[in-house]
Parts: C-alpha cells; structure tokens; sequence
C-alpha cells in the first residue's frame, strides 16, 4: 500500500512540474509561453485601447501608443486628426464588432524574444451615421535590432467599400 501511496505522489508531482513549467495557456489552439500570453493580453487591451481613443477623438493617448520612430519621423498630429475625420459618425461596438489580436510573429534566440510583433484587428465597427469600419494595425512588443520600434508602427483604418487611412507607417 505504501508503494502505491509513493507512485501516485510521484505522479502528482511530475504533473504538477509540467504544468507550471512556463506553459501559460492556448490561444487559438497554439501553447503560448508566459512571455508570449503577457504579449497577447497587451495586445487584446491595446485593441480595446485604440478603438476607444478613436471613439473619443483622444490624439494624445493614442499618439503616446505609437513607437518613438513614428513619432519623430511622422507628422502623427495630421495623421491623427485625418483618422477622426475619416470615421464618419460616432463610433459604436456592438454584437457584430470583432476584436482579433491573434496575429503574432515572433523571433527567439537563446530563449530571448529578438522581435515580437502583434497584427491584432478591429472588424464591422459601426457609426451612428449607419458606415461600417475595420482597424487593423501592427504593433511590436520588443524589437531587440531596432528598439524605437516598440509600440504601434502602422494603423489602417478601411471602410467596407475599400477606402483606407493610414496612421504611422510600416517599417522593417
């Protein structure tokens, strides 16, 4: 009997390691690290984060999200203000609003995230003046070769008849 009791200690404690051993948890289907689950908790909010600066017309917080090099690169105050203008109406999120920020790529060397970049996108965001909306912008969360480059680079605003404004733009 004392065996037994020893076997399944054993076992309890081997699956209790492997469960705490850096694997935080899936998201859509694929194991994310700590680091990598923290990135796309960042980026889910960051999400949030932009479509209620647009719905607010607030440049300020939404122009400190933008990476240092768009920032001093880009005229973000103009870029900004023809985003607010491009939206035609008051932004409102309902039962059809998509909130995506599953799209990741990354880059790891001895365990350390070279880059990490997230691609997460906003879908049929609606106004009250009845024209609907998709963001979609991309943001690095650490970028060891180009560090200015931490924060959002690029933010693209369409229309659902294919007209688009740019925030910020793309860099490699």
């Amino acid at each position: 009997m004392k065996r037994h009791t020893y076997i399944f200690l054993g076992l309890l404690i081997i699956a209790a390691a492997i469960s705490f051993s850096g694997c935080a948890g899936f998201v859509n289907g694929i194991k994310l690290t700590l680091a990598e689950k923290s990135f796309s908790e960042k980026a889910e909010q960051h999400n949030r984060d932009v479509l209620n600066y647009l719905s607010k017309h607030d440049a300020k917080s939404l122009k400190n999200m933008f990476c240092q090099e768009i920032r001093s690169t880009e005229d973000l105050d103009a870029q900004i203000k023809a985003a607010f203008d491009f939206i035609d109406g008051n932004i409102k999120v309902t039962e059809k609003t998509e909130f995506n920020s599953f799209g990741m790529n990354s880059s790891i060397e001895n365990g350390k995230f070279l880059y990490y970049a997230s691609m997460p996108s906003i879908i049929g965001i609606q106004t009250d003046k009845g024209k609907t909306y998709n963001i979609g912008f991309c943001e690095y969360f650490a970028n060891k070769e180009h560090p200015s480059y931490v924060g959002i680079v690029v933010l693209n605003i369409t229309t659902d008849d294919g007209r688009k404004c740019v925030v910020g733009r793309s860099l490699k």
